[in-house]
């Protein structure tokens, strides 16, 4: 049974705290409040379009009220905004669900009709003239 989406990702204030590391020490860090929507258009861009990866972060979040990100250069915590209460796990996925048919391109996926050439050419081996070992 589909839960029934109460609110759209952009309705869903989320306070993202990103701190950033060098050499494995935090140098500093910014807060801010923005959109669900905002986080998971920069996740989908950052992990290649790999919706599991940022379903898992956005199911996390709005079950569990906050979640911990880590990249090579910065951190991310990412928590619901206060007075904002935590879905169950129907929901969240009615919500990420919901992103992504809004955010579907209207001519469709046109990638498959792309055809790209790559071409793989083995190392040249150099076998020993007469006469070398």
């Amino acid at each position: 049974m589909k839960a029934p989406l109460l609110r759209s990702a952009i309705e869903i204030p989320i306070i993202e705290t990103r701190s950033f590391v060098q050499d494995g020490v935090q140098q500093s860090s910014e807060v801010r409040e923005i959109a669900l929507e905002a986080v998971i258009d920069e996740f989908l861009l950052k992990l290649g379009q790999s919706n599991a990866h940022v379903l898992g972060v956005v199911i996390q979040v709005l079950t569990r009220g906050k979640v911990r990100v880590d990249f090579r250069d910065y951190n991310l915590r990412l928590e619901m905004a206060p007075g904002v209460n935590c879905m169950e796990r129907s929901e969240a996925v009615a919500v990420f669900d919901d992103y992504i048919k809004r955010h579907k391109n209207p001519d469709g996926d046109r990638s498959a009709d792309v055809t790209q050439k790559i071409m793989v050419q083995a190392p040249r081996v150099s076998l020993p003239k007469a006469g070398q070992r």
